[in-house]
């Protein structure tokens, strides 16, 4: 396929001024080579980059045009388009040279620059059959002419984003099947292969590949970092979270941490990030997760701790948007969008950019925006051109540098046995910043408006949830009427009484943790999923410590935990706890919630009846998104029926057993009520997901001790927190209208909720590998 206008626009070539219509907007002024020195500094004499093609004309002149294909979405990585190259350019001589001159149908995804400045690390697909795989090529012509060039990674797996590590080892992403059942498809998205971290060293390449620990969605945009660690971006999708952040890993894969945006950023998605000359502080991008073909804001955070700079201050990073012009969101942009910024040794910045709205109009006109390589001031808020190709865009440019290698961490855990149990635990729970550094407070039972520091104190243990996704579900694309993911229990480990705790629980799976007080109620429910290698230790020194203070698990006094050993919870997926709502598999019919509401409630709570009275209802109209008639729906206050009732949600429409219409349908309604109209009397929350505290069915059923069945969660004879409520004041339900409740009874209901609310689970579905010799790694 032939390219189209492959006309460069190169930094000392351009005299007029250009993008003229961009006029004083401040956030993204430009200038031409004859107002600057044209240079990118006395230390940079060579730029590398990547050309991808936007169009291609068929051999026939029709004219294939690619906006955003492939790459909607921050973290997707499908888009092709043959004619890609990755150009060395001479700031010097001008001289521009391909890399890859012999692969002419060729996409390049993304490039990193060895330490030593003489290497560059590449994804690249040869045609539209292949894959992408990643290679090393040499920046110097070899005795025969040509640039050496040396595939690492093959297979039927996309390798993306590679970056160097100390040591020659390479960091990479790949959407490789982890299972039997293959990637992750996570609950959001599940039509996108979920990506996850690999490694490779430079001479063993695929013969030394190992995986890392999983996330249910996709991890991208990985970078070296000054301390020896790998910083990336992942897309965490944990119930209502939904957004892209900051974390890092040492090169074995272990103690994946956040680092940045986990409290607060200043926009849904931290991006394309890389360290800057400082150590941890961070360039990169923030935008919309969609929408806006991968570009954004440029934003610099500094993530330093004020006692020691070298240590990241993950609770409050600084953050400074440097193009206060360019939207955050997914709005048209007045002054265009960047992409893949990079610090050069004066503080300057190499980065892409395209002016124009560069949101789905562009897609919508098919007109594609035009990434070029600029240099962007921060001082002066200016653009200055570098290399710029009609038809195509000129990304992941790097300055041609020689940087310092960063130390190599010891690895300790070589192990890739997925029988071999990861280790977590605190030293002390009820250690937290969380109040102090966050104002977080607890209400609900037990506590109103109580300060996380005391509410941590009455932690009885630690549930370990597991995360999975749609792919262990087959023909699910949503869990439910929330935004929940699958979950199984892992444990509840015990809290002994200096706050430790330790548990052996299964590696590679994302987990989140709950401390639940003796009621088993979650006191708080842990928003980011958490992961461990075969053999690694991941103790913490509580629940959420001053991150700003080092803690050294060795350097601990000896906790009862630990001189009780870990509790084992590294159990087979057959074996673990999960809570299907209804049509429960043969053999896990003991925790199927309608089993039970068939046993103690329907008699009461049913299509005609509810309590002592008759069954309410209110109505639902749903508005179509197309303009055609609304739909309508009749929801009861409390039918616990499996009757099928059927309601849309997140734009889906599903039947439901009407008992779980009614308990999650009226905090559903708090998402789609733009969508909605209703009619008559929307019943309490009943199920608050993910905090059944909250929940006003369990405030209504109460919540009794684990150790004395008198002590109740919520005072006997004291008034609902919430007047909708019906029945008077706070009794124990049903045992007040003659029908006994067990304890675990209860507390399926409790788990339920605090689990995120799910319908559907490995254990009412399709599910296949129960038992099977791999059962445990998933």
């Amino acid at each position: 396929m032939a390219r189209i206008s492959p006309k460069l626009r190169l930094l000392g070539a351009l005299t007029v001024p250009f993008l003229a219509a961009i006029g004083t907007l401040a956030a993204s002024c430009s200038s031409t080579p004859d107002e600057e020195s044209g240079a990118l500094g006395k230390d940079v004499k060579q730029i590398v980059y990547v050309v991808r093609q936007t169009q291609v004309v068929g051999s026939d002149g029709s004219v294939d045009i690619n906006v955003a294909g492939g790459m909607g979405q921050v973290m997707d990585y499908g888009r092709y388009m043959p004619g890609g190259r990755l150009e060395i350019k001479d700031l010097v001589t001008g001289k521009v040279q391909n890399v890859i001159e012999g692969f002419a149908t060729a996409d390049v995804q993304s490039l990193d620059l060895s330490f030593d400045a003489t290497k560059v690390v590449f994804s690249m697909k040869k045609d539209s059959n292949d894959d992408f795989h990643i290679y090393v090529a040499d920046l110097k012509r070899g005795a025969d002419g040509k640039f050496p060039i040396r595939q690492l990674t093959f297979g039927p797996n996309d390798d993306i984003y590679p970056v160097w590590v100390a040591g020659g080892k390479i960091a990479f992403v790949t959407n490789q099947a982890y299972t039997e059942m293959g990637t992750r498809a996570d609950e959001y998205n599940h039509s996108r292969v979920v990506t996850q971290i690999a490694t490779v060293t430079e001479t063993g390449g695929d013969a030394d590949r190992k995986l890392c620990s999983h996330n249910l969605s996709h991890t991208i945009n990985l970078f070296a970092m000054q301390d020896g660690r790998i910083g990336f971006s992942r897309w965490e999708h944990l119930e209502n979270i939904n957004d892209v952040k900051l974390f890092a890993m040492n090169p074995d894969c272990s103690q994946m941490v956040a680092v940045g945006g986990q409290h607060g950023k200043p926009g849904n998605s931290l991006v394309q990030i890389s360290e800057t000359n400082t150590q941890n502080v961070f360039l990169g991008i923030t935008t919309s997760r969609e929408n806006t073909i991968q570009a954004g804001a440029l934003i610099r955070m500094d993530a330093r701790s004020a006692s020691d700079p070298t240590r990241v201050y993950e609770e409050d990073p600084k953050f400074e948007v440097l193009t206060p012009g360019v939207p955050r969101g997914m709005d048209p942009s007045p002054v265009g969008r960047y992409r893949y910024p990079v610090s050069l040794p004066d503080g300057r910045i190499l980065v892409s950019w395209a002016s124009g709205f560069v949101n789905e109009l562009n897609e919508l006109s098919l007109t594609p925006p035009d990434f070029g390589l600029y240099l962007y001031n921060p001082s002066t808020r200016e653009n200055q051109l570098v290399a710029n190709y009609e038809g195509s865009w000129e990304l992941y440019g790097r300055p041609v540098v020689k940087r310092a290698e960063p130390p190599i961490i010891a690895s300790v855990t070589d192990t890739v046995d997925p029988t071999v149990a990861a280790v977590f635990g605190s030293v002390d729970v009820r250690n937290t910043s969380l109040f102090s550094v966050h104002g977080q407070r607890v209400s609900g039972a037990q506590f109103d408006a109580t300060s996380m520091d005391d509410a941590l104190a009455q932690t009885d243990k630690v549930r370990i949830i597991e995360g999975f996704s749609s792919e262990a579900a087959p023909g699910v694309t949503m869990f439910g009427l929330t935004m929940a993911e699958g979950a199984a229990v892992l444990g509840e480990a015990d809290v002994y009484e200096d706050g430790s705790w330790l548990a052996a629980i299964p590696p590679y799976v994302p987990v989140h943790l709950q401390p639940i007080d003796k009621y088993g109620l979650s006191i708080r429910n842990q928003t980011t999923w958490i992961q461990g290698m075969p053999g690694e230790d991941r103790v913490c020194g509580g629940c959420h410590e001053d991150r700003g203070k080092p803690f050294d698990p060795g350097g601990q006094a000896l906790t009862i935990a630990a001189g009780k050993g870990p509790q084992n919870f590294n159990q087979p997926i057959a074996t673990r706890a999960e809570y299907p709502w209804y049509k429960a598999n043969a053999g896990f019919e003991m925790n199927e919630v309608q089993a039970l509401l068939d046993a103690k409630c329907v008699s009461c709570h049913n299509e005609s009846t509810n309590g002592n009275g008759p069954q309410e209802f209110y109505t639902v109209s749903m508005a179509d998104p197309l303009g055609g008639a609304a739909t309508v729906y009749q929801i009861p206050r409390m039918d616990l029926s499996n009757r099928p009732i059927t309601v849309t949600y997140d734009n889906m429409t599903n039947e439901y057993p009407a008992s779980y219409v009614s308990i999650f349908y009226p905090g559903a309604l708090e998402m789609e009520m733009d969508d909605a109209t209703v009619t008559g009397t929307i019943p309490p929350i009943w199920a608050v997901n993910s905090s059944a505290r909250q929940s006003a069915l369990i405030e209504k059923l109460n919540a009794v001790s684990l150790y004395n069945a008198a002590d109740t969660a919520w005072k006997l004879g004291e008034p609902f927190s919430d007047p909708n409520i019906k029945g008077g004041t706070r009794a124990l339900h049903p045992e007040n209208v003659g029908t006994t409740l067990t304890r675990e009874e209860r507390m399926i209901l409790i788990r339920a909720i605090d689990l995120g609310g799910q319908y559907y689970a490995r254990q009412n579905t399709a599910f296949a590998p129960y038992g099977s010799g791999t059962g445990n790694q998933y």
